[in-house]
C-alpha cells in the first residue's frame, strides 16, 4: 500500500514540476513582452504630443459629426479585450464591463477572448502585437463599417492597469485650442484629411498599447501566483512523500528486527 501512495505522489510531484516549468515560462515570455510595450507606449507617447500640435490647425469641422446623420444608425465600439487565457480575470472583467455598454451596437472584436465572447461582432481581429499599421486596419475597417452603415459614433472600449475606460474616436476630440495662424504646406486640402487619418491612428494605436500592457501586467501577475502555487503544492508533497517513505522504511526494520528476535 506505501508503495502505491509513494508512485501516486510521484507522479503529482511530477506533474507539479511540469506545470511550474509552462507557468515560470509564460512569466518570462510576458515579462519581456511588457517591458517591450512600455517602451513602444513611451515613445508613442512622445510622438502623440506632436501630432496633438499638428492638428491645432484643422479647423472645427474637422471634429464634428457629418452634417446629414441617421437617427437610427447604431454606435460602433471597438472592444480590446486581449487573447484568450493565462491573465487571469483580466479578459473577463473587461469584457463584463463592456458587455451592457455595447448591447444593441456594432462590436469591433480586438483580440481572441473578445471574439469569443462577442460571436456576433461585425469585425474581428485577432491575437498580436500592437502595430502602427494594426491600427491603420483597425482604423479602415471602422472606416468602411462607418459608410455602410451610416454610423458617426465610434468609441474604444479598453483597460488601462485596472481601470477599465470608454474613449471616444469618432468624431475625433479636441485636445489643444485651434491655431489659425499654423502655416499649412503644401496645401490644406491635401494635408487636412491625410493628417486627420494619422490623428485617428494614433489614437487608436495609444488605446491598443495601453490595452496590451495591461494584459501583460495582468498575464505577468497571474503567472508569477501560478508559479508560486505549484512551489507550494510540489513542497507539500514532497514532506508528504518524505514522510510516508520513512514510515514504510521504518516498518520494514521493525519486521527484520522482529524477525531475527524469533529466529534467536
Amino acid at each position: 500500500m506505501p508503495d502505491n501512495d509513494l508512485f501516486d505522489i510521484k507522479k503529482r510531484i511530477t506533474a507539479a514540476t511540469k506545470t511550474r516549468k509552462i507557468t515560470r515560462t509564460m512569466e518570462l515570455i510576458a515579462s519581456s513582452r511588457l517591458q517591450r510595450s512600455k517602451i513602444l507606449l513611451a515613445n508613442h507617447q512622445v510622438w502623440f504630443r506632436h501630432m496633438r500640435q499638428a492638428v491645432r490647425c484643422l479647423p472645427d469641422s474637422y471634429f464634428e459629426p457629418p452634417a446629414e446623420v441617421r437617427r437610427d444608425a447604431q454606435k460602433v465600439y471597438i472592444v480590446f479585450g486581449g487573447s484568450k487565457g493565462l491573465s487571469g480575470a483580466y479578459s473577463p472583467n473587461l469584457l463584463q464591463y463592456a458587455r451592457p455598454i455595447v448591447s444593441g451596437q456594432l462590436v469591433v472584436a480586438v483580440g481572441s477572448a473578445t471574439v469569443a465572447f462577442f460571436p456576433d461582432a461585425h469585425t474581428c481581429f485577432a491575437d498580436g502585437l500592437p502595430s502602427a499599421s494594426g491600427a491603420r486596419a483597425i482604423v479602415q475597417a471602422v472606416q468602411a463599417i462607418c459608410e455602410s452603415t451610416g454610423s458617426h459614433e465610434v468609441d474604444m472600449i479598453y483597460s488601462q492597469g485596472t481601470q477599465h475606460l470608454t474613449q471616444p474616436l469618432f468624431p475625433l476630440v479636441r485636445m489643444d485650442e485651434y491655431d489659425s495662424d499654423m502655416l499649412v504646406e503644401p496645401a490644406a486640402q491635401l494635408v487636412f484629411p491625410a493628417l486627420l487619418e494619422q490623428y485617428a491612428e494614433s489614437v487608436v494605436y495609444g488605446a491598443q498599447l495601453q490595452a496590451f500592457v495591461s494584459e501583460q501586467i495582468a498575464r505577468v501577475s497571474a503567472m508569477d501566483s501560478a508559479t508560486r502555487n505549484a512551489d507550494d503544492i510540489i513542497t507539500d508533497l514532497q514532506a508528504t512523500y518524505n514522510r510516508i517513505r520513512q514510515s514504510s522504511i521504518t516498518q520494514e526494520i521493525i519486521t527484520v528486527s522482529n524477525a531475527a528476535r524469533g529466529d534467536e
